[in-house]
């Protein structure tokens, strides 16, 4: 067991622009689930949409209330809201906040490696067949491919 608390003020990173910050959750590396807190700043501006194709994410708003942008349009959650994004094109998807309060979001997941993030409002997409994380690569993990390339425009 590794225990670690939801509530507690310990911070693994932040955006460039310190509009966002997350918290992974610890998980063994060959685990397929995982969770990452998010919050988002005050006015933080839509970040890039994207679909995963190798992850499933659910999001559980704690606190604030986001807009979810999707393929069918976008919404304002509320806390206690909830959202399920599956593999590949349904569960495209983004997060802002543009209100004057913090937003805390719990996203849980489920998938593995290989994952490919797609990203069509941009054109590009990236391949992993390993985490990312350069820590299991020094610890002696399996330095798997990570690669971006292009797709169309959509």
């Amino acid at each position: 067991m590794n225990r670690q608390n939801l509530f507690s003020d310990v911070w693994d990173g932040e955006s460039k622009g310190g509009e966002t910050r997350h918290r992974i959750f610890w998980r063994p590396d060959d685990a397929r689930m995982g969770a990452t807190l998010y919050e988002l700043a005050p006015e933080t501006s839509e970040m890039t949409i994207h679909m995963h194709f190798g992850v499933e994410e659910m999001f559980f708003v704690l606190s604030g209330r986001p807009v979810f942008r999707y393929p069918q349009g976008e919404e304002e959650l509320a806390p206690g809201d909830f959202v399920f994004c599956p593999e590949g094109r349904a569960g495209l998807h983004v997060f802002s906040n543009p209100t004057d309060e913090p937003v805390q979001l719990l996203a849980v997941s489920a998938g593995g490696y290989p994952d490919v993030v797609a990203y069509p409002e941009h054109g590009y997409a990236w391949v992993a067949t390993r985490n990312p994380d350069p820590e299991p690569l020094a610890r002696g993990g399996d330095p798997g491919i990570i690669a971006r390339f292009e797709i169309p425009i959509e």
